[in-house]
């Protein structure tokens, strides 16, 4: 086994060490989501009947800001080789982060149903540097 793989597999351990079993406080991470410039679009329902100051739905969004941080940020370190093994890791992780997104409530409890559901689409703005 080269030095390599184990280096990759190594950082998403590494990162889920240290990052994503020890979150900062709620406050902390309210303030990291913020900063992380996610923007929600309303594809279904009325958006503004939704809770999206929920603590687990601020949970869910900062674990997945720290992974998609994490994978720019190592991803130009690996060969094509580690990739591969480390992208189906990664991969795995990213979709049990949008599966925890997908299960919670966010209605606020004074709402006892949301007429007609929602659907909304998060993504993150990218900021591109031209030199």
């Amino acid at each position: 086994m080269s030095k390599k793989k184990i280096d990759g597999i190594e950082r998403i351990t590494q990162f889920q060490k240290t990052v994503l079993a020890k979150k900062p406080p709620l406050k902390k991470m309210k303030e990291d989501v913020r900063m992380m410039r996610f923007k929600i679009r309303p594809l279904k329902g009325d958006v503004s009947l939704l809770d999206i100051a929920n603590n687990e739905f601020i949970e869910a969004l900062w674990s997945l800001g720290k992974m998609d941080e994490f994978f720019y940020r190592e991803l130009k370190n690996l060969s094509e080789k580690e990739q591969g093994i480390v992208l189906p890791l990664f991969n795995g992780m990213y979709q049990k982060f949008q599966e925890d997104l997908d299960t919670l409530n966010l209605k606020y409890e004074k709402l006892s149903d949301l007429p007609n559901g929602f659907e909304v689409e998060i993504y993150k703005e990218r900021f591109i540097k031209m030199n």
